[in-house]
């Protein structure tokens, strides 16, 4: 810092002045830097110790009696902040057949098995309704067997949506060409 305040004076004098410019002391910014380093540093270190804690990743008995991690940590909700639920990031929708177009997928919700769009949602007599997609690959799957529709006739649908519920089995039929089709083939880029 000295040299850099000679070369200030330097270049001053050359410029016609006498004397050294008044600058703003630095003093306050400095000390006030190192404090925020410090706090952060501090609520690092103590929010590490109440997570290991929590999730026991290290045993500190000692530790954890003088600070009383256990009170200290009944204050920070980990529970909302950290999921420490599996859950599962993605997954594929797969249909189990029962019979010859009759699908489950172990839950009563049907969801779809390919882009598309929809062109049908129609209620038959005994009040079970279904729908109608055009997939991206030019198959049209009919799923039945709906207690309830959550789609809307026009309207584009990504693979694994949802487009209703089921009780015990939802019928799928693929049609490409106008002729059945497996549900293999029917999952088939064109």
């Amino acid at each position: 810092m000295d040299e850099l305040r000679d070369v200030r004076k330097r270049i001053s004098k050359r410029r016609g002045g006498y004397g050294e410019e008044k600058h703003r002391p630095v003093f306050f910014f400095r000390f006030f830097y190192h404090v925020i380093m410090a706090a952060m540093c501090i609520c690092v270190l103590v929010l590490g110790l109440l997570v290991s804690n929590k999730l026991d990743l290290l045993d500190l008995p000692v530790l954890e009696k003088t600070l009383q991690l256990d009170d200290l940590s009944k204050w920070i909700p980990f529970e909302k902040w950290f999921s420490l639920k599996e859950e599962a990031v993605s997954t594929t929708t797969v249909y189990t057949p029962l019979e010859e177009n009759q699908y489950t997928n172990g839950t009563n919700i049907a969801y779809n098995v390919y882009h598309g769009v929809v062109l049908h949602v129609q209620t038959n007599k005994d009040n079970k309704q279904s729908v109608s997609i055009k997939q991206d690959n030019g198959v049209v799957a009919t799923y039945g067997n709906l207690d309830e529709v959550k789609v809307k006739k026009g309207e584009r649908i990504l693979k694994e949506k949802i487009l209703g519920t089921y009780t015990s089995y939802v019928t799928i039929d693929f049609l490409k060409d106008q002729k059945l089709i497996a549900y293999d083939e029917a999952l088939k880029e064109n």
